[in-house]
């Protein structure tokens, strides 16, 4: 019974390994977005909402590992020796998956960055456009100003 448990925790893992796999596909994406000149923010969205859907798989992954983590722990405490061989492989895709986690959470720092620097790069765009308008528009008036002819005294003697 230990064993069919031990084999649904790596199991787990393993799907686990292919879920974050993807995430840090999408992540790499997601950077090759901000990274363009002007970004590309509908792949972006796009992504954010394929990574949530990862994200959701990725918690019910671990709940379930949890859950049965719970249910052999006491039973495997004083038999580890007998599931040596299923507990260290185990663990080492755990390992792998601290790996990955820790390489996401990298990307997700950089990408940070890369949007912040966007953002910035966009204020500073729309800055620029507004003072170019409103240059344009004092230029106009200026201009409408000139030919306006104030009135003038006049002599009221008839």
């Amino acid at each position: 019974m230990i064993e069919q448990y031990l084999d649904a925790m790596i199991q787990s893992m393993e799907e686990k390994t292919v879920c974050l796999n993807g995430l840090l596909r999408m992540t790499e994406q997601q950077a090759e977005a901000l990274k363009e000149d002007k970004p590309d923010w509908d792949t972006f969205d796009r992504l954010i909402d394929e990574k949530a859907e990862a994200i959701d798989r990725l918690e019910k992954l671990d709940e379930g590992f949890q859950s049965v983590f719970e249910k052999i722990r006491e039973e495997l405490e004083p038999q580890k020796s007998r599931y040596r061989e299923r507990i260290a492989k185990l663990q080492e895709q755990i390992r792998r998956v601290t790996e990955q986690s820790n390489a996401l959470i990298a990307g997700e720092q950089k990408n940070k960055t890369l949007m912040e620097q966007s953002a910035s790069a966009e204020r500073r765009r729309i800055r620029q456009t507004r003072a170019n308008a409103k240059v344009a528009s004092n230029y106009y008036n200026s201009m409408n100003r000139i030919n306006l002819i104030d009135p003038q005294l006049m002599d009221k003697k008839k």
